[in-house]
């Protein structure tokens, strides 16, 4: 019988890119018109998206201190082991000296199940996400120095065993917490990858190893990373 336990899992991947951000909001119509609302941003700063140059898609411009939120479901994430996150992201700019920090913060949440008039569990108030992730993402990663490259910060870390198994989703939240030489809204949001080891089976989760990890700068390959998580 295949458990979890005996099955060497590749480390899964999801990616939520800035159109999924459920961090928009419609402004009010105008007085007798139905669809002249426009989108604005409902994080601190209000970002909003926009088209990058002419390609035909959008990324999120974004000035210091804004922020896009959005739950995430982690059904399928095994909680005993690390949940990793780098956000994706580009600039408008040329300069090799620019550099953007990101802070991503998140929040377990509880769903109540009220039934029959008994409310269990208690569940979980919506916040703003407020806790910071085990291991930040490292400060100031540094711009490629070329317009439109897409790029990506290091892994920050949801420690193994941090999550509790009542925990039905997540919000997540990426800030733009700080630029060295951007200027306002030359930092371009792409969005945002999670890693984690996937939990397909019904039986006991007694993974040696975390999912596999490979490299990252060859994602369809089988060339594994030179660091694995451990026990």
């Amino acid at each position: 019988m295949l458990r979890d336990f005996n099955l060497e899992w590749a480390e899964a991947r999801r990616i939520i890119w800035a159109q999924d951000f459920q961090t928009w909001a419609l402004t009010a119509p105008s007085a007798g018109a139905t669809d002249t609302g426009g989108a604005v941003g409902a994080g601190a700063g209000a970002p909003v998206m926009s088209e990058v140059s002419t390609f035909g898609f959008t990324a999120v411009p974004m000035t210091d201190a804004d922020t896009v939120t959005t739950p995430i479901d982690i059904y399928d994430v095994d909680i005993t082991k690390q949940i990793r996150f780098r956000v994706l992201w580009t600039q408008t700019a040329a300069t090799a000296t620019d550099a953007a920090t990101f802070i991503v913060l998140y929040t377990p949440v509880q769903l109540t199940d009220n039934v029959a008039a008994v409310v269990d569990p208690a569940g979980t108030t919506l916040i703003d996400p407020a806790t910071a992730l085990s291991t930040a993402i490292t400060a100031l990663d540094l711009s490629s120095g070329v317009a439109y490259k897409p790029q990506a910060t290091s892994f920050g870390v949801i420690n193994r065993n941090t999550l509790a198994d009542t925990t039905s989703f997540m919000l997540v939240s990426v800030e733009l917490d700080a630029v060295t030489t951007f200027s306002a809204d030359e930092v371009l949001f792409l969005g945002l990858e999670m890693r984690y080891t996937p939990r397909r089976t019904a039986g006991p989760r007694r993974n040696i190893l975390g999912g596999r990890r490979f490299n990252v700068l060859r994602p369809l390959g089988v060339q594994l990373a030179t660091g694995q998580e451990g026990l």
